[in-house]
């Protein structure tokens, strides 16, 4: 490892049972995240901080006004600009040791092969259902983790789907619910959910810690409770 990449990493080198063995598998890994929104750009900052080798971002939306309160990838004058541009500039500069690769298109269940084939990782960033349950079927037919997020109000929910055994998204809701043109979510809500997602990310390409496979994490924002139920 090179004298540089030991001291911008040097506090994920002093994690014990992490160490440079950790941060040579997560420097090697593959990891893509669908949707640069609210839960994707907590996950992609830490992603990219930690040193993961190559992200790719899946995303086709521009932004605007009302993203910010959330989106904290962009800025104001990035008004009206490619998601996927601007976060892939950013993060760039945060980490240029990180191979950042853009796919500026909705991913759907006749792309899903193409955008996510060849990664270790999925983290499902999404926020309707049509992308998650691609993510879903693709994940499950391959054998692929997938990092699932959501967070809606004041809480939200984080698990592992396809990894140790674990089943998916679709075993724990085989029914579709109806989509929702517009949910309301108090800002920091995105940025736990996003975080504990790339935290679960980084431990499976790490090889490192327990997972939260076959467990679903539920996060309760307003009485500041986390609770893990076995599915």
């Amino acid at each position: 490892m090179k004298e540089t990449d030991k001291e911008r990493y040097l506090r994920n080198l002093l994690v014990e049972d992490f160490g440079e063995e950790g941060q040579r598998r997560l420097r090697e890994g593959r990891v893509v995240v669908v949707g640069a929104g609210g839960l994707g750009s907590a996950a992609l900052n830490y992603l990219t901080a930690c040193g993961t080798g190559t992200i790719r971002i899946v995303e086709d939306d521009t932004v605007s006004l009302s993203n910010l309160q959330r989106q904290v990838l962009y800025t104001t004058p990035e008004l009206g600009a490619s998601k996927a541009e601007a976060a892939a500039a950013r993060l760039s500069r945060l980490n240029p040791g990180c191979r950042i690769e853009l796919s500026e298109c909705r991913l759907t269940e006749e792309n899903a092969g193409e955008l996510l084939d060849g990664f270790d990782v999925v983290v499902d960033c999404t926020d309707n259902y049509a992308a998650r349950y691609a993510i879903d079927g693709f994940c499950a037919a391959h054998r692929v983790p997938m990092v699932y997020g959501t967070a809606e109000q004041t809480g939200g929910q984080v698990s592992v789907f396809h990894a140790a055994g674990a089943g998916g998204y679709a075993d724990l809701y085989p029914v579709r619910p109806p989509q929702k043109p517009v949910v309301g979510v108090l800002s920091p809500v995105v940025g736990v959910i996003g975080s504990l997602q790339a935290l679960e990310a980084a431990k499976l390409l790490a090889g490192t810690g327990q997972t939260l496979a076959g467990r679903l994490l539920v996060f309760d924002g307003r009485k500041m409770d986390f609770r893990i139920f076995e599915i």
